[in-house]
């Protein structure tokens, strides 16, 4: 993130302060273009632009929006508590604003301590509740609601049965959703039998990559590798997203199973990380050093584990991967 937003500075001090205005308008980028910044992790050059952006436009609910989700994707929750809470004063009946709100709440409340946290459960919840009275068919609220009571004891107004009551909410929306969140409930409730019958009704009803990835990351958890690898083959003849590319590989890693095929599908993701939402390279890049090191190539797995040390040099899995490769080498 420096790197990128040191390359972004470096491109704006290199313009000519000649230009005319009508030139620098042309490298301002649009909302949709910003939120794709915002999704590819590119913080810094997202607030940017936004900064950027004409002064009616940075009064807007769109730019409070866009602004809260740099902010929180930055872990910076009091300031995005404060876009957020403008957005939500702007577009009342924007139930985004709503559930933004609340999830920034919680996370700024989790970040202090417990007793900070127990201070705001009652608005948490409340502000889930109004996405979802602003629009039912809001399934992010719904599912937000679902992990709360989960979290929450029921003792303070949560509880698995208000989770499953919540859960039923939801399968009138969403049906697909509706037997996911029966899926994590069982399995919250390690009745894994059922949660798989779940979770393979979610794929019946819309056998999207989101379902095919639940059950996945379902067979991971429990171990069960040849069922989770036999589920991911199926998925990757229907889906061409490199995030299974490196769920291949992740698999691999834990189950020392199918390693050649794990270091073929890890290949793939190099140098198109932007393109594989949520799992920064440097991820990318570990997985790819352990499977070298099983593969006993040790040097070229050191290399990697240095370009993921380079990029987040706080990267603690990088760290232990670096030590047990250098007694290796030794």
């Amino acid at each position: 993130m420096n790197k990128a937003y040191l390359l972004f500075l470096a491109l704006i001090l290199s313009w000519n302060f000649t230009l005319g205005q009508q030139s620098i308008e042309k490298v301002l980028l649009n909302p949709e273009e910003i939120k794709t910044l915002i999704e590819q992790g590119k913080l810094s050059e997202a607030r940017l632009q936004i900064l950027k952006m004409p002064r009616d436009f940075q009064s807007s609910a769109e730019s409070m929006e866009l602004s809260g989700d740099v902010f929180g994707g930055l872990k910076l929750w009091d300031s995005a508590l404060v876009y957020y809470e403008k957005f939500k004063e702007l577009a009342p009946k924007n139930a985004a604003s709503h559930f933004k709100y609340g999830g920034a709440l919680g996370m700024m409340a989790l970040s202090k301590n417990k007793l900070t946290a127990l201070m705001y459960l009652d608005d948490i919840e409340a502000s889930f509740q109004k996405a979802v009275l602003v629009d039912p068919t809001y399934v992010a609220a719904h599912w937000a609601l679902i992990e709360y009571y989960l979290q929450v004891p029921s003792i303070i107004g949560g509880g698995s049965d208000r989770a499953m009551e919540q859960a039923d909410e939801l399968f009138k929306v969403s049906p697909v959703d509706g037997w996911m969140a029966r899926a994590r409930l069982a399995e919250e409730d390690e009745d894994f039998k059922r949660a798989e019958q779940n979770y393979l009704k979610a794929i019946n009803v819309g056998a999207s990559l989101w379902t095919y990835k639940g059950i996945i990351s379902f067979y991971e958890r429990q171990e069960r590798w040849d069922s989770g690898f036999e589920q991911l083959n199926v998925a990757m003849t229907k889906f061409d997203d490199l995030s299974l590319n490196y769920q291949w590989a992740k698999m691999s890693v834990l189950s020392e199973k199918y390693l050649n095929e794990g270091i073929n599908f890890i290949e793939q993701c190099l140098g198109k990380q932007e393109m594989i939402q949520g799992i920064p390279e440097q991820w990318i890049r570990l997985r790819y050093a352990q499977l070298l090191r099983k593969k006993g190539r040790y040097k070229s797995a050191l290399d990697q584990v240095d370009i993921a040390l380079s990029l987040d040099a706080r990267f603690q899995q990088a760290k232990d991967e670096k030590a047990t490769l250098k007694k290796l080498l030794k």
